[in-house]
């Protein structure tokens, strides 16, 4: 029973590196999408299901064989078997939640107005100069006008307002 088990971990081992795969060279060239995302019954025929589950079940099993007595054979297999059956379900279901995920990135004007600011370009009332910001972890350079006075390269504002591409600001 321990090759069984150990021949699972490893299986299962090897599909989850398989599917960690950022470059897209997995087994099929594509990487690994089944997501099961179809309801219940095909989150059995999903990768996620199969990866974790073979490693939860090799992983619990070899344990149980490690550290329960020596007589324990039926139930270090029915454990392993549940624990198997319950990662590769919960690794499923999760994966299958968070891809339903949006992710919004967009970065819209209102977004902009508030936000701290760094003077790049000399700016005044009436010539543009840039501030450069972050918002939502991009760093963005815009062009601004002042809302009193002249402000030098370096000195830190505020965004008060936004008209299309260029913002308005004032010291800080």
């Amino acid at each position: 029973m321990i090759w069984t088990y150990s021949f699972c971990l490893v299986a299962g081992a090897v599909l989850i590196a398989f599917s960690l795969d950022n470059d897209g060279n997995g087994l099929d060239g594509g990487g690994f999408d089944g997501d099961g995302s179809g309801g219940n019954l095909s989150l059995l025929f999903s990768t996620p299901f199969w990866s974790f589950g073979l490693c939860g079940f090799g992983l619990c099993g070899l344990l149980m064989l490690l550290l329960s007595p020596k007589d324990s054979g039926f139930l270090s297999l029915f454990v392993a078997s549940a624990m198997g059956l319950g990662m590769g379900w919960a690794a499923s279901h999760v994966l299958r939640l968070m891809s339903r995920r949006e992710a919004d990135t967009l970065i819209r004007n209102d977004d902009l107005i508030g936000q701290q600011a760094l003077v790049t370009l000399p700016i005044t009332q009436v010539e543009r100069g840039f501030v450069e910001l972050r918002v939502r972890g991009s760093l963005i350079r815009r062009p601004a006008l002042s809302n009193a006075g002249r402000l030098e390269e370096g000195t830190a504002v505020v965004v008060l307002a936004s008209d299309e591409y260029t913002l308005r600001v004032d010291r800080l």
